[in-house]
């Protein structure tokens, strides 16, 4: 008691205030996987809940790999940070792939993970009270995902928690934007937090700018000029108005876009100047090419740009100085905002006069290069069984205004993009990645940032496995976050086959048929599914009862029910692995 008789409150500890800043600051979910050192954390859920006060939603998942690429998705939805609550090393590590995913998407997120208690004899909250805080004090936890982050940081004073969350979502959300992993010691979330509440409009992202006039108007001369202009992107549609403004600028001047392993909708699929998915094209007959807010816009043993072509680079992380080698040629590099600079050259192209007949000329190459870049039908199997384009045909029948479509499954690219030929922004999201098992925990982050949303799951057998299942349809049926997963299930993995054959194109592993990758061949997948999250399991094997079953899936979703459809595609090889070989 004071001398006033007035009753001091006691402080919040820092796990709570780390709770409450975070929803203050716009964290709508905390997805976790909880473990020793967190008591302090489920004491300030208990207390804040009792008290019905403010915090974001306690998303509980089995898995790791789901909380973090649930919060992926999330954040591709919506461009905010999403919190990742994690046990010490251990579950650091069973984040996995999820944080180089997060890193190579360019994803903000909040990670953070406790470490064990450093006092022995019971003098502190928190202090050590069971054998792990030993075996699992390991000493440079901070290394274990440390090149994938933008920033790890200790708490190391609770008082400073408003500080180091704020500091780290400042970093998480300035482009490119990424991941942050903060620890503290169990004693430390235990101790009261007394600090002032700091004010949001000091912690804001740094931005980035748009181009220097004079380049501005260099680029939109040579856009002008060329015969053969061609943009090359793979996620500029995180920005939506990065989409409308790249439109009207191709509108104006009459280029083609290519989108290659497209995270976003970057450009409409349908739009005459669209030329399609495939990584390579047009890059040796264009005369000048724009790369835009792309990693891998060419393979340089496949194809090189033509000797006297001008390249130019305009990207938000243009670099990429957290890769190894790395190189693409360019005479002009910027970091830059792309939808900034974008209104830029849309704003001076408006302005210069152009060309109407050479413009024609752009648009007819253009035409024509569409025509011969469409894909071959290819005539379903003569088993009745499904082949890679019908099923692709009857995903397309599926979609509406209302669908989210979020893709991996990589060696149908080519195939199912071009069908689909989405138009709207924020109607498909990829992996920036390549950590397999992303799609379908991604799925229910999207799904949580847009409830109304349809979301399609479109993922190989492979990277179903990956995605741990037993896990994400739990999350889904607990949570009331239903998707529809269409597995498309060759038997196996079709990328490490696709990948000896680019490099033994006529070895013994293709003569002999044996690339040791059919695990998938006897797997009843959609049933785990249901084993885990009461999801629906379906499985399709014949072309005559693929799209009445993908129908009742569909019906089986806008219910609130999850569906998994395994769908049988001809298999990758015809190896049978195990005791089970010839």
């Amino acid at each position: 008691m004071n001398n006033d008789n007035t009753t001091t409150a006691t402080p919040p500890t820092a796990a709570r205030r780390l709770l409450e800043e975070a929803s203050r600051l716009g964290v709508d979910c905390i997805f976790t996987n909880l473990g020793s050192d967190h008591p302090a954390f489920i004491e300030a859920f208990a207390d804040i809940d009792a008290e019905d006060g403010r915090m974001p939603r306690i998303i509980v998942c089995p898995h790791e790999m789901t909380a973090l690429s649930a919060a992926h998705g999330y954040a591709m939805r919506t461009r905010r940070p999403q919190m990742v609550l994690v046990h010490v090393d251990v579950g650091t590590q069973n984040l996995g792939c999820s944080i180089h995913n997060a890193a190579r998407g360019r994803v903000p997120a909040i990670i953070v993970a406790g470490l064990s208690p450093v006092s022995v004899s019971g003098e502190r909250v928190g202090s050590r009270t069971e054998f792990i805080h030993y075996t699992q004090d390991s000493t440079r936890q901070h290394e274990i995902g440390g090149q994938y982050m933008k920033w790890s940081y200790e708490l190391r004073a609770a008082e400073m928690v408003d500080q180091v969350l704020m500091r780290g979502i400042q970093i998480a959300t300035t482009a490119p934007e990424g991941p942050v992993y903060l620890t503290g010691a169990r004693e430390v979330w235990d101790e009261p937090a007394a600090a002032p509440e700091q004010a949001q409009r000091h912690w804001q992202p740094a931005r980035m700018a748009g181009l220097p006039e004079q380049d501005a108007q260099e680029l939109v001369a040579a856009l002008a000029a060329a015969r053969k202009p061609l943009v090359i992107t793979s996620y500029l549609g995180r920005d939506r108005e990065s989409v409308r403004r790249l439109e009207a600028l191709s509108d104006r001047l009459g280029f083609a876009v290519c989108e290659v392993n497209p995270q976003y909708v970057n450009f409409p699929g349908q739009h005459p100047h669209h030329i399609g998915y495939r990584r390579n094209t047009l890059v040796d007959e264009a005369d000048v090419i724009l790369m835009l807010d792309v990693d891998v816009p060419w393979i340089v043993s496949k194809v090189k740009p033509a000797a006297n072509a001008r390249l130019f680079h305009l990207d938000c992380d243009p670099l990429k100085d957290d890769m190894g080698f790395w190189h693409f040629p360019a005479e002009r590099t910027w970091q830059a905002d792309s939808a900034v600079a974008l209104e830029q050259l849309l704003v001076l192209a408006r302005a210069t006069a152009i060309d109407d007949d050479a413009r024609a000329a752009r648009v007819e190459w253009i035409g024509a290069a569409r025509q011969r870049l469409t894909l071959p039908d290819v005539p379903a199997p003569a088993n009745g069984g499904i082949g890679l384009q019908q099923l692709c045909e009857a995903i397309g029948r599926l979609v509406n205004e209302n669908t989210v479509v979020v893709f991996e499954t990589p060696s149908a690219t080519e195939r199912l993009l071009p069908t689909l030929r989405l138009n709207r922004p924020g109607s498909y999201y990829a992996n920036g990645g390549s950590g397999l098992g992303w799609s379908i925990n991604a799925a229910l982050g999207v799904k949580f940032a847009q409830p109304e949303a349809e979301v399609i799951t479109v993922v190989g057998d492979g990277s179903y496995v990956f995605g741990v299942p037993s896990s994400t349809y739990w999350v889904g049926e607990t949570y009331g976050a239903p998707q529809l997963t269409l597995i498309f299930n060759n038997g196996g993995w079709n990328a490490p086959k696709v990948s000896t054959l680019l490099v033994h194109p006529e070895g013994t592993a293709k003569r002999r048929d044996r690339y040791w990758t059919t695990v998938g061949a006897r797997a009843r997948l959609a049933e785990v599914a249901t084993a885990a999250g009461n999801a629906a399991a379906f499985r399709v094997e014949q072309l005559a009862q693929l799209d009445a079953t993908l129908q009742e899936a569909l019906a089986t979703v806008r219910g609130g029910r999850s569906a998994v459809v395994d769908i049988v595609l001809p298999p990758t090889s015809a190896q049978v692995l195990g005791e089970h070989a010839a």
